[in-house]
């Protein structure tokens, strides 16, 4: 019988040590950008109604890149509709401020996990993402 407790306690240790983080111990920095970095994608967006509205081809192809020095990227693949500025999270308030634009983009973060980013914009539409 203890020749079967240790084996036990190392794999039990072992099991632990590969365990993904809990989303408890991420910060929200570290949920949206990960260690460095973290790509989005939409996954599902509905209208201040609360309707559902079908993602377009040229949506589902647009990926949010969000740094941890501040930085964000967002468009596709194509450079001519690549956006690039700056980020922030704040209270429950995700900012992206564009280079170029006059205008800072606001969003009420409804849900953040890992593996989950729920935004609201002010006109009351909503979209869900998920890690590209």
């Amino acid at each position: 019988m203890n020749n079967l407790i240790l084996p036990f306690v190392l794999f039990l240790l072992i099991v632990s040590g590969c365990a993904k983080k809990s989303d408890t111990s991420l910060s929200n920095e570290d949920k949206i950008a990960g260690e460095t970095e973290k790509t989005w994608i939409a996954t599902r967006e509905t209208n201040a109604e609360g309707d559902k509205d079908k993602l377009t081809p040229d949506e589902k192809k647009e990926k949010i890149t969000f740094w941890r020095n501040g930085n964000v990227k967002m468009g596709d693949n194509d450079n001519d509709k690549t956006m690039s500025g700056q980020w922030s999270y704040e209270g429950s308030t995700l900012t992206m401020h564009f280079a170029g634009q006059d205008v800072t983009e606001n969003f009420t973060v409804v849900e953040l996990t890992n593996d989950r980013m729920q935004l609201k914009a002010g006109d009351g539409s909503e979209l869900i993402m998920k890690p590209n």
